[in-house]
């Protein structure tokens, strides 16, 4: 049975400095700890999904390093900067001759992995056929080399990591619901820096000590002034951008971090909040409803979505309700400014791409 954990257990995991990297004694991160060192005895595929910069790889090293697998190598790689032409021979390989340019064989990620941990950072960003291909490798535990004829089976740990929300993403259609359930066995959320405050101290005490390590330098202070900026600060790169900008502090200050030496980036307003966004998707379906005469099976075509998916999105908005008054209003107020949002004036085709890219 699938758990998830939220980061909301109050339990202390030892020393905040138990864990390199992962340092925190908020009750949100004790919480993330705590289940990510019960999972880490097991075998179990971990899911971890968090906004970017909250340390889901450290999360991932330390199951590793707590499990009975931590004699074996933890390899990580990114999803999103891997072509899709590439995913087959970067994870299991390929053998000479198996395409123009390959004169010599090649271990993959799999299978350099074995007895250890294959991290799969960003796995949200892969294509729909790369996910099937990734899907496969999952249920069967077994791989071939790309040009090859023996049949391979794969003794390691999968961890995979998302900045995304994958349960949105099945219903958007730009995840496949199967996969989903194969990565997500055990998953751990993980609290965005602003949700843990109290741990902002602690972790600029420890950043600038590996600094001045690093640099051969005295550990620097942090006046109180400087730390009162970071307390204040809502942190939209999470605890990687609070390393970078003491890593820069600790540059530019002869002694103690004051500041003048803390530069922060001024809070920004969205270009595109989420309920603007929410009334776009909105007026996109009812346009594509009216123009169907309210057939949703033609409707889904047409938006590039299942029926299911269809469903979903109508209940969110509370379409269904309201179809009687649809019929007679939003046909003439909503396809011209829908249509002038999306940058297509004269298109009376909506594709998948139009709905999918709303949130």
């Amino acid at each position: 049975m699938r758990q998830t954990w939220r980061g909301t257990s109050s339990a202390q995991v030892g020393s905040p400095r138990a864990y390199a990297g992962a340092i925190g004694s908020s009750p949100a991160w004790q919480g993330v700890l705590a289940a990510a060192l019960r999972v880490a005895t097991t075998e179990a595929t971990v899911l971890l999904q968090g906004e970017s910069g909250t340390g889901k790889e450290v999360i991932a090293q330390l199951i590793h390093q707590a499990s009975p697998r931590k004699h074996g190598p933890f390899l990580a790689i990114n999803c999103a900067a891997l072509p899709e032409q590439l995913l087959e021979s970067e994870l299991f390989g390929y053998e000479r001759g198996a395409f123009t340019g390959a004169q010599q064989s090649k271990a993959g990620h799999v299978e350099l992995a074995a007895r250890g941990v294959l991290f799969l950072d960003e796995v949200g960003e892969l294509t729909l056929t790369a996910q099937v291909k990734l899907l496969r490798f999952l249920q069967e535990r077994e791989y071939q080399r790309l040009g090859g004829t023996r049949l391979q089976k794969a003794d390691v740990r999968i961890i995979a990591a998302s900045n995304r929300d994958l349960g949105d993403a099945v219903e958007r259609g730009t995840f496949r619901e199967d996969l989903l359930y194969r990565l997500q066995v055990f998953d751990i959320l993980l609290p965005p820096l602003r949700e843990r405050v109290s741990d902002i101290a602690l972790l600029a005490e420890q950043f600038l000590a590996d600094f001045a390590r690093s640099m051969g330098r005295r550990t620097p202070r942090l006046r109180d002034d400087a730390l009162d900026a970071l307390l204040a600060h809502d942190w939209p790169g999470n605890v990687r951008e609070l390393h970078n900008v003491l890593e820069r502090a600790v540059i530019l200050a002869d002694g103690d971090i004051e500041r003048h030496h803390v530069s922060l980036r001024p809070k920004t307003r969205a270009l595109s909040p989420p309920s603007d966004l929410g009334s776009l998707e909105r007026g996109t379906i009812e346009r594509v409803l009216n123009e169907t005469d309210w057939n949703k099976a033609k409707a889904a075509r047409r938006l590039g979505l299942t029926r299911t998916q269809l469903y979903g999105r109508l209940r969110r908005h509370g379409l269904e309700a309201c179809r009687d008054r649809l019929r007679t209003d939003i046909g003439q107020s909503i396809p011209t400014s829908a249509s002038r949002r999306l940058g297509h004036p004269h298109r009376d085709h909506v594709g998948f791409g139009d709905v999918i890219n709303f949130s």
